[in-house]
């Protein structure tokens, strides 16, 4: 099942996140300490995560920044990659 795009984008909507708004997927830019330390020197950043499936394409091309993958492996959601990214940045950070 893929998620569908209305309640994230409503939800993105109501929350306005810190940019950039990353959704973690298997097709993403690879992210590695060079990264953490891009996203540790900002301002901020939010990241969006799939379940199972994922989320319909639209999220990606029109509500995220960016996509972003922790690797080269199958996982049921992104919440396992979203505490790699936040752990890897955490640390970083005075």
């Amino acid at each position: 099942m893929v998620m569908t795009p209305e309640p994230l984008f409503a939800a993105v909507e109501s929350a306005a996140p810190p940019r950039p708004l990353l959704l973690l997927s298997a097709s993403g830019r690879r992210f590695d300490q060079a990264m953490a330390r891009e996203l540790a020197t900002g301002e901020g950043f939010s990241l969006v995560c799939g379940r199972y499936e994922g989320v319909d394409q639209r999220v990606a091309d029109h509500l995220c920044d960016g996509e972003l993958s922790v690797g080269d492996y199958v996982l049921s959601g992104g919440e396992a990659a979203a505490l790699v990214v936040i752990e890897a940045v955490g640390r970083l950070l005075p």
